[in-house]
């Protein structure tokens, strides 16, 4: 993707280099000042650019919570109304009956642990412990819990045990990287959205212009179309792929203390008053108050943020007396600072201010497709999200939205791609585990659709290569034995491969390639294999924090931009003889329930063996239930310790199918309660409910891509660690109790019934 070109700061904004920084430091500005600021500036750049490259590359950890997260952040240092546009944001989201969180850093407040400052029913924590914009968030916004704290993932995840959100909002999101974020909306004021266009300390910016082409949204605030439709059409021009959204901030009550009596606006006309402000911009105040009207009579600007002390109060007082004033008068942020409370011989007036987003509906149809895109609902049983029917954790969105398809756009490749009439013998090389491979069919597709003359070739290690028979776009299918001699020999019992394709990202993958006799051959730049690759995608760190799936389509950058057709779920295919040996497996009319209790990785994947029994001592109460337990050799032990303990008849097919014989079986379940495991993929992937239980894998990585699952888990402060044991004893899995997975698992049996086991949704 290029980035903006921006037009170089003018001569009026390099004047004002060295204004921020002599503001600073408490002097005056000078030529010194401006070059000392240049050169500061230009250190911060670096340092910041470096810190948002670290994290993009993976090198800093990027945990992600529970549920979805809308961030809202600046370019710039404060005054682009931010507060008032988090407040409408949650307001809206309420309306549209979302429970909503909102995260902060608690700027300006003295707690430093993570703080509850709302529950959404009360306000437990005020000045100055809190920090004046929390605390406006949480005394403005009933039914909305506000937490603040320096980790915002700690703050969250306390947030989530608490009240199980829809959707996080993440005040001043911008630069925490190491929180994230599934929507980005920057604000920038109209007015000079940009400033003198120089980094801190020379201007106002945090960052550079360009990584607003990372953000989903960009919001100018303070917009008035009289003044301002020019800066949203270079906007737009500039940033065709992103939204470019519009926010008033409108002054809309006057109340005046004591008393707290509400005022009409016209007011300010008729009372002479002394007007100051403590924020990051208190001359945007003084000009709302000139063109409301207001009769001023003095004005004070204090630093953003500023406590206020008694002795300045009764100075702001005498400087009013001694003007002519009748009143006082701020903002609303300031009059928190004050403690809402005045003692003083003349009156009061607080001004508060609203936000309105134009147009709402763009953010709320991205909204919508985040917290909308869950479970499938069986028809008259409500959500299927477990036990108190609320959203579970994890749930995969799909199709993947503009972030991750941004860092698809920011792959680089080496090599030149061969043209479709050039590749008329496709190979490619699966991945070696089960759930891997599925989640890796979205490629061969993407493949064909690139090179449709091409005759496509799998190969595979035995254990997922059967995955791949009957699937449309696959001529054949290879088993890889041991060593390199079944490549190798394709070389010469056949013509060499025009094209060859590694999915898993080992030496051995491209290794493959080269034995077969691939003249292109692509792939991740990985593993130190950059040398038997000719065709080799870069930068794929930028997708860590996506689910697999995307990240095994971002192979498909070597062959040019990716496209809507790209973006489909992965999908099995079954033959009618598959199914049949699948029904005569099962011997019997069902419904039936499947049990996955195995997983590769490790115990911190796989829930306890007495919990499994449980469940299916528990679902053999329903009328007519069957439970069949699947596995391969490497669960046999497991699956008879489930049997031996859950006391009920259970078909234990663990160990003793074929790949395509258990993916029989699999569909012809009504429900499949599985680990994070290739059989809870596998059953995703042919439209089969999954219930499934994540511990320290990470659901929204590895999740399963389909709207028919129920994902549980009980998150830790250290979730997700992908350890495979941990010296904790298991809380993210041990805390799923045996209950929530068999009511979650009832509502898919209920829904069933009108559909008919193993239906793609």
């Amino acid at each position: 993707m290029n980035a903006p070109v921006f037009p170089a700061a003018d001569s009026k904004a390099d004047e004002a280099v060295g204004r921020p920084l002599a503001r600073f430091l408490g002097v005056s500005p000078s030529p010194l000042l401006a070059v000392l600021a240049r050169g500061a500036a230009r250190l911060y750049g670096a340092g910041a650019a470096a810190r948002r490259s670290w994290y993009r590359r993976g090198w800093g950890r990027v945990r992600r919570l529970p549920a979805p997260v809308l961030s809202v952040g600046n370019l710039a240092v404060g005054g682009t109304g931010k507060t008032p546009l988090v407040a409408c944001l949650a307001r809206e989201l309420q309306k549209k009956g979302l429970k909503v969180v909102i995260l902060s850093r608690g700027y300006g407040g003295q707690a430093r642990q993570t703080t509850c400052v709302s529950d959404g029913s009360r306000v437990l924590v005020r000045p100055p412990l809190a920090g004046d914009e929390a605390f406006l968030l949480a005394r403005d916004l009933p039914g909305v819990p506000v937490y603040t704290g320096r980790c915002r993932f700690e703050a969250g995840l306390l947030a989530w045990r608490r009240h199980h959100p829809d959707l996080f909002l993440l005040d001043d999101g911008l630069q925490h990287f190491q929180l994230h974020r599934d929507l980005e909306l920057v604000l920038l004021d109209a007015g000079e959205p940009l400033g003198n266009g120089r980094l801190l300390p020379a201007g106002p910016l945090r960052e550079g212009p360009e990584v607003l082409h990372l953000a989903d949204f960009l919001v100018l605030s303070r917009y008035r179309p009289e003044r301002h439709q020019g800066v949203l059409a270079r906007f737009s021009t500039l940033f065709p792929d992103q939204e470019v959204l519009t926010a008033a901030i409108q002054p809309v009550a006057l109340h005046r203390y004591p008393g707290g009596e509400r005022l009409p606006l016209t007011a300010l006309a008729a009372t002479p008053a002394l007007a100051f402000a403590g924020l990051a911009r208190p001359e945007v105040f003084r000009e709302t108050l000139t063109e409301l009207g207001a009769s001023l009579r003095g004005w004070r600007a204090f630093p953003d943020h500023h406590p206020y002390r008694s002795g300045e109060v009764q100075e702001l007082v005498a400087q009013a007396e001694a003007g002519g004033a009748a009143a006082l008068l701020t903002t609303a942020k300031d009059w928190v600072r004050l403690g809402e409370e005045w003692r003083q011989p003349l009156p009061l007036l607080v001004l508060e201010v609203a936000a309105r987003l134009e147009p709402w509906e763009a953010v709320w149809l991205r909204v919508s497709e985040l917290v909308g895109g869950g479970p499938e609902q069986p028809e008259g049983q409500g959500p299927a999200l477990g036990v108190e029917q609320e959203k579970e954790p994890g749930q995969v969105i799909w199709p993947p939205g503009p972030m991750v398809r941004r860092a698809w756009q920011s792959l680089s490749v080496q090599g030149r791609a061969p043209r479709p009439g050039e590749v008329r013998r496709l190979l490619v090389r699966a991945p070696n585990w089960l759930g891997d491979a599925v989640m890796s069919l979205p490629v061969l597709e993407g493949l064909k659709r690139r090179f449709p003359e091409a005759g496509l070739t799998v190969v595979g290690v035995p254990r997922v290569a059967p995955l791949f028979l009957h699937h449309p776009v696959v001529r054949e299918v290879w088993e890889l034995p041991p060593g390199v001699r079944g490549v190798a020999s394709s070389r010469r019992r056949r013509q060499p491969f025009d094209l060859g394709v590694a999915l898993p990202n080992s030496f051995a993958a491209a290794l493959d390639l080269w034995l077969a006799g691939a003249r292109v051959r692509a792939g991740y730049a990985a593993d130190g294999r950059g040398a038997l690759l000719n065709l080799a995608v870069h930068g794929r760190e930028a997708l860590r924090t996506f689910h697999l799936v995307c990240y095994y389509l971002g192979v498909l950058r070597a062959f040019g931009e990716l496209t809507e057709e790209d973006l489909v779920p992965p999908r099995l295919h079954l033959s009618p003889a598959d199914r049949a040996q699948g029904a005569g497996l099962l011997r019997g009319g069902g419904p039936w329930v499947g049990l996955a209790p195995g997983a590769a990785f490790g115990p911190a994947k796989r829930w306890p063996a007495e919990r499994f029994a449980q469940v299916a001592r528990e679902l053999a109460t329903e009328d007519g239930v069957g439970t069949v337990i699947l596995g391969g050799p490497g669960e046999v032990e497991v699956a008879a310790e489930v049997t031996a303990r859950a006391g009920v008849p259970i078909t234990n097919l663990a160990g003793r199918t074929t790949l395509r014989e258990a993916l029989g079986v699999l569909s012809h379940l009504s429900v499949l309660i599985t680990n994070d495991s290739g059989l809870m993929h596998a059953a995703a992937a042919l439209g089969v409910p999954v219930v499934a239980v994540f511990g320290s894998t990470d659901p929204w990585v590895t999740g399963p891509v389909s709207r028919r699952a129920t994902i549980l888990m009980h998150p830790q402060d250290c979730s997700p660690c992908f350890q495979r044991t941990c010296d904790q004893g298991y809380p993210c899995l041990t805390g799923v109790s045996a209950a929530e997975v068999a009511a979650a698992a009832r509502l898919w049996l209920a829904g069933a019934s009108g559909r008919g086991a193993g239906t793609p949704a």
